[in-house]
């Protein structure tokens, strides 16, 4: 798959599934996930529903470009470059407007790029999000401030040990924790691009804000999905309340047994909730 250059000099690796002629779909991840964060199975279902699925790497991440060295943890960007980003990619494929989907910070991407590129936009699926950083709306400890330090490079096996113990953290709680499934995906994340600091440059860029959107959102008309757990870890489920009450034509769907994860035994239903959104585009 291709590893294009943008307007802006950033390197962007994205992959595609299904057939052109499907219905456009970007698929955005959260801070420090690739690509292949988004299951093959799941894409696979995705196409099965009609869609023409795309996966990128977010810059610092994955085959994307690091945009600075092993000793460098700031961002000379933020999420606004990152959604100008993903217009590179459907620009290089031709497809005029797509129905974007992220999950956490993809989900603030999403949004971004409905902002500044709402004719790119069909319709929005918004996994985990949140249209504000308030802390009504965060769960735990949230500095808010800049990460100043170089994270320590690990060998695989404490890598995959690091991976298991975040996605632990993260599970939802109405679902087993498949251990031997996050082990594979922590190798398969290490053994295709280990850029220890591309997660701080991330988060960092992720402070440089916009870190409140919902006057802007507001004006977003674009069909909507709001998929949320009311185990999220990360994000308070009341946020995605708030998402549907902001947006005029957003869908809201919170389930009982997710956390800050997309967990496999919900798959149907998402791919189901997404299906819908898009035709709701197409009506």
């Amino acid at each position: 798959m291709p590893l294009i250059t943008t307007p802006a000099g950033i390197a962007v690796y994205y992959q595609t599934d299904g057939s052109p002629d499907g219905k456009p779909l970007v698929l955005l991840h959260g801070g420090g996930a690739q690509l292949i964060g988004w299951d093959d199975r799941f894409c696979a279902l995705l196409v099965d529903a009609g869609f023409f699925v795309i996966r990128t790497d977010n810059r610092d991440v994955g085959l994307s470009q690091a945009t600075g060295g092993p000793d460098d943890y700031e961002a000379t960007y933020d999420l606004a470059d990152m959604a100008d980003d993903v217009v590179a990619v459907l620009d290089d494929l031709g497809v005029e407007s797509a129905m974007v989907t992220g999950m956490s910070m993809g989900g603030y991407i999403a949004q971004l790029l409905a902002l500044r590129h709402p004719s790119r936009v069909s319709a929005l699926g918004l996994m985990s999000t949140s249209l504000t950083s308030a802390p009504e709306f965060l769960v735990g400890e949230h500095s808010g401030e800049p990460v100043a330090f170089v994270p320590p490079v690990l060998d695989r096996d404490a890598y995959i040990a690091m991976f298991i113990g975040g996605q632990r953290n993260y599970q939802s709680p109405g679902f087993p924790f498949d251990e031997a499934a996050s082990a594979e995906l922590g190798g398969r994340y290490f053994d295709r691009a280990y850029t220890p600091t591309g997660l701080v440059r991330q988060w960092n860029a992720l402070l440089r804000g916009p870190l409140e959107r919902r006057e802007e959102m507001a004006t977003v008309t674009v069909p909507t999905v709001v998929i949320h757990g009311r185990g999220d870890q990360s994000l308070h489920w009341s946020a995605a309340l708030e998402t549907a009450r902001v947006m005029p034509q957003a869908e809201l769907h919170l389930y009982e047994e997710m956390g800050h994860d997309i967990p496999v035994e919900l798959w149907p239903e998402f791919v189901l909730a997404l299906a819908r959104t898009a035709g709701r585009a197409d009506a």
